[in-house]
């Protein structure tokens, strides 16, 4: 179980928003955690990616914009663009394939509705981080660091409190294993999933990334050091093909490419 500092800190760092305890999930070092919850806990370490990036982006926005040099700003605001497509793209699968596959299994129609619907509630928000992200990427806009954490703090709350609730929802699915191995399942979802996004070059050298910088091996005494599910083969190639082409934009990030906590460095 990560300890109150480990959810509430990066890299020794306050944040504002903390992350989800592997407890949500009923995981634990001692006692792993199986089926539904198994698949909640993978899902945990997803929405904490998200948390991680987006704690980042708020807590060096005024620096970057303060301080930091004309290329800090571009690179800074490459790393905001990956992390706004990232999180879209999560929400928008979960929407189109994810929860409607559950419905069919489960047998109950609308049954994931309300995360849906927890959706709506901050995605004007997204929408607005992502808008103003490229506004400033394309020079129309100056970097305000102090408008960037207002856009965050409009949105945030919501979505901090929807990928906790989404947990909740993912264990209690238990009540229907008898007509899915959830874990297996999920484990087979998200293997088509990435093997359609690796596709698109750009997603292997700005989205896909994330996996690795924004989750932390270390993180609640390493009960999710091997994530991503990745042969260790594999994983060098694609950090040699693909990883390094954005470089100068995971520097913001809260770990490094092989997910160990690094010092951010407008933090």
């Amino acid at each position: 179980m990560a300890t109150e500092n480990e959810s509430t800190t990066m890299s020794g760092v306050p944040v504002p928003f903390a992350l989800v305890e592997p407890s949500a999930a009923g995981d634990k070092l001692g006692d792993r955690a199986k089926g539904a919850s198994l698949m909640a806990a993978e899902m945990c370490i997803v929405h904490n990616c998200l948390i991680r990036g987006v704690n980042a982006i708020y807590i060096q926005c005024v620096n970057v914009a303060t301080k930091g040099t004309e290329q800090d700003k571009l690179d800074f605001v490459g790393f905001a663009s990956a992390w706004g497509r990232m999180i879209e793209e999560h929400h928008a699968i979960e929407e189109t394939d994810v929860f409607p596959e559950i419905n069919e299994i489960t047998g109950v129609p609308g049954l994931m509705d309300a995360n849906v619907e927890e959706h709506a509630v901050f995605h004007e928000g997204l929408s607005s981080f992502s808008a103003y992200i490229e506004k400033v990427k394309d020079g129309e806009e100056a970097l305000d660091g102090d408008k960037l954490r207002g856009i965050i703090d409009g949105f945030m709350p919501a979505l901090r409190e929807h990928l906790e609730h989404e947990i909740t929802t993912l264990v209690e699915l238990d009540r229907y294993s008898d007509k899915c191995d959830w874990s297996a399942w999920f484990t087979k979802k998200g293997g088509e999933i990435a093997s359609k996004g690796m596709k698109s070059s750009k997603y292997r050298s700005e989205v896909f990334p994330l996996a690795f910088c924004l989750h932390d091996k270390t993180f609640a005494g390493g009960i999710w050091a091997s994530f991503p599910p990745i042969p260790y083969l594999a994983t060098l190639v694609l950090r040699w093909l693909f990883m390094g082409t954005h470089k100068a934009w995971w520097r913001f990030a809260p770990c490094d490419l092989t997910s160990q906590p690094q010092k951010m460095p407008f933090a």
